[in-house]
């Protein structure tokens, strides 16, 4: 079994109350746009004042007109940003898929709840069961030459890291 990261690079041009959802066909070839695997919508700036709007911020308080700062040089997703600034990366992992092909859609919104378009990524899992445990050499034939092992048989759940 294996998981499938989603990374959502944080651009300057998001404003602070930018968010994202990730859609998935779950291996049916069809992506469902109606139910996120996301739990809620991911914000892309969680450190960041929401902004209020043009002149309801102080004028001083905040950064005019602009309420993130670019990510810090070689943090994050480094010449994947703007014009040499380093764009960090928020990731999402998905639920654990076995075999097939997967298909995903990132959808962003607005702070107003506008979505863009949705960026689509189908990814391939072809992933390898657990090996199995206490094989040994059981016995051994010398009249047609076989040998016979047991063991215990891999059980079907993930393998961390993978």
């Amino acid at each position: 079994m294996q998981r499938v990261r989603i990374e959502v690079d944080r651009l300057r041009r998001y404003a602070s109350d930018t968010t994202f959802d990730v859609f998935g066909d779950l291996g049916t070839g069809v992506i469902d746009l109606v139910h996120p695997l996301t739990p809620r919508r991911f914000p892309l700036w969680p450190e960041a004042e929401p902004r209020r709007g043009h002149l309801v911020d102080g004028h001083l308080v905040v950064r005019h007109l602009d309420g993130v700062s670019p990510d810090g040089h070689l943090d994050g997703a480094h010449l994947r940003g703007e014009h040499l600034l380093p764009a960090a990366a928020v990731t999402f992992d998905t639920p654990w898929y076995v075999f097939g092909r997967f298909g995903h859609s990132i959808v962003v919104y607005d702070g107003a709840g506008n979505a863009s378009s949705a960026t689509t990524v189908v990814v391939v899992i072809n992933s390898d069961p657990r090996p199995p445990g206490c094989v040994r050499r059981s016995g051994y034939d010398a009249a047609t030459d076989v040998l016979t092992f047991s063991f215990s048989p891999s059980r079907f759940e993930p393998v961390p890291g993978k």
